[in-house]
């Protein structure tokens, strides 16, 4: 038989070798209860709080399992930190204390240690990657010591990380600054972490103008505590008022007339430099309201309720004696008593041309404006050159231009002038200057002397136009009709003698009339009591 090639590591005898060496690592392990895998002794101090039966880490020892679970079971050694520390735990889940914000399971062993010996601790020494900021508080500002020597977790936390005595910030502050710190904690007091971040968010870097009130004149200039007094936390800091009046109530010397916005007139610069903009009030300063000193119409420092109109200060200034019932501006400005600017047009008589220019005193003598008359008499009677023969309605006649300007229109009198009447002098009917009562009737201008006599009434329109005495066209009341053409239309056929008188006889034939009617009783030439038509069958 052919010898073949030997099979080194996994020969008969290493493999039996190896049964052996893993049988004894096992049998060992058992009789020490995992023990030979352990680096080292656990702590063996107590914790502040016991977890079941188990007080310390040392109580572990040969439970290796509690804290190191088997890589299939899916677990982390962390998980099995957090299940005895439930302090740890909490904090982590809520984002509060010590461990907020950065810790988890899978990274307990970044700062804890364990195995090195019963009485070594259990944080490392070196934490310097340890996020101090996620605990509210930051070291950017805690470097080292004025000496130079670094800061050490110790030296703000000498008992436990987890404790932070409130004192700890005043006994090194005041090394820096004795004076200020004494008189820092006696605002203040010793929470210094209620206000304070580390990064000196509301420390002496902190600037105002980050916040809702900007410190500005000699509000930059006081200390913290005359507005903070009594805060104790940042909380209160953020309370104080900031309202003029949540400080400067008890000073408020108007008594509270003028609000409680002090801005409105004075600055932070001082309460001397107080600057009302009287633009914003309900009376705005024009003219020479401008350099009045405020005490003139604010007497006894009286701020409110001082009286808007003219009259509540220059009463004693009226020298309309109290004629006017509006106030001093519907005519006067705040330049001067003398810059008028009344417009007539507003009242009962508007000014136009010659009005215009007169002066006021013309129609006010001795500074008389209410009741002044309006009519035209009310000032031009003395100078009626009628002698009131037309009234007192000058303005039918004449314009306000001048007196000369004399525009009557006669359409709107009771006598229209139409026809030759629009031609005529004034003069001719208006004889010796009267105009009043002159008489209507034709008769009164034109009846003497009369072609007619006294054959009609007078009333010369029943026959006669305007436009001429001829020709004449009779339209008035007649009882014998107008129906003879044989007349030639010439009243003379009919009234030989006169108007008033008739005949028939010039066209019929006495001698025919008489023969005609010789059967008729007492016929006469009265033509007209039988024929009162003028038509022959008409008789009685």
């Amino acid at each position: 038989m052919k010898r073949g090639r030997p099979l080194g590591c996994l020969s008969g005898t290493a493999l039996v070798a190896a049964l052996l060496a893993v049988a004894g690592v096992a049998a060992a392990a058992a009789a020490s209860g995992n023990g030979i895998f352990s680096p080292g002794p656990l702590n063996a101090e107590a914790g502040p709080s016991p977890h079941g039966d188990i007080r310390r880490h040392a109580d572990l020892a040969r439970q290796c399992d509690r804290c190191h679970p088997s890589l299939l079971s899916g677990e982390r050694m962390g998980d099995r930190c957090l299940d005895c520390h439930v302090e740890v735990s909490e904090e982590i889940a809520s984002e509060r204390g010590l461990h907020r914000g950065f810790a988890t399971p899978a990274n307990c062993r970044a700062c804890h240690t364990e195995h090195k010996g019963s009485t070594a601790s259990l944080t490392r020494a070196n934490i310097s990657g340890f996020p101090h900021e996620r605990s509210g508080f930051f070291l950017w500002t805690h470097p080292m010591y004025l000496d130079g020597g670094g800061f050490t977790c110790a030296d703000c936390h000498p008992r436990s990380l987890r404790e932070f005595q409130s004192d700890t910030c005043y006994a090194c502050h005041f090394q820096l600054d004795p004076s200020y710190t004494v008189q820092h904690r006696a605002t203040f007091g010793l929470e210094c972490l209620e206000c304070h971040d580390g990064i000196d968010t509301f420390g002496d870097t902190f600037h105002h103008d980050v916040g809702p009130f900007h410190l500005e004149g000699r509000h930059a200039e006081i200390e913290c505590v005359f507005c903070h007094q009594g805060g104790k936390t940042l909380e209160d800091l953020r309370r104080t008022p900031t309202a003029c009046l949540g400080c400067h109530l008890a000073r408020d010397i108007h008594e509270g007339r003028l609000g409680s916005d002090c801005g409105e007139c004075h600055s932070a610069d001082g309460w001397g430099s107080a600057r009302l903009d009287h633009g914003r009030t309900r009376f705005a300063l024009t003219g020479l309201h401008l350099s009045v000193p405020c005490e003139a119409c604010h007497v006894g420092r009286q701020w409110v309720g001082v009286g808007l109109t003219c009259a509540a200060c220059h009463s004693g200034e009226d020298r309309h004696g109290g004629q006017f019932l509006q106030d001093c501006d519907a005519c006067h400005a705040t330049s001067g008593w003398g810059d008028l600017h009344f417009d007539h047009g507003s009242t009962r008589f508007p000014l136009t041309f010659s009005h215009a220019t007169t002066a006021c005193s013309a129609c006010h003598p001795g500074g008389r404006y209410v009741g002044t008359p309006s009519t035209c008499e009310g000032c031009h009677l003395p100078e009626d050159a009628h002698g009131g023969r037309f009234g007192q309605q000058c303005g039918a006649c004449h314009r306000p231009t001048r007196w000369s300007d004399a525009t009557f229109d006669h359409n709107l009198a009771r006598f229209r002038l139409t026809g030759a009447h629009t031609r005529t002098a004034c003069t001719a009917c208006h004889t010796s200057g009267g105009f009043a009562g002159t008489p209507m009737a034709c008769s009164a201008c034109h009846g003497r002397p009369s072609s007619h006599g006294s054959a009609f009434s007078g009333e010369c329109s029943a026959c006669h136009s305007t436009a001429a005495w001829r020709p004449a066209s009779f339209n008035g009341p007649h009882s014998f009709p107008m129906n003879h053409g044989g007349a030639g239309g010439s009243c003379g056929r009919c009234h030989p003698s006169g108007l008033m008188e008739y005949t028939c006889y010039t066209c019929h034939n006495a001698g025919e009339m008489q023969d005609k009617h010789k059967e008729i009783g007492g016929f006469s030439s009265s033509c007209t009591r039988c024929h009162a038509s003028g038509e022959e069958g008409d008789d009685d």
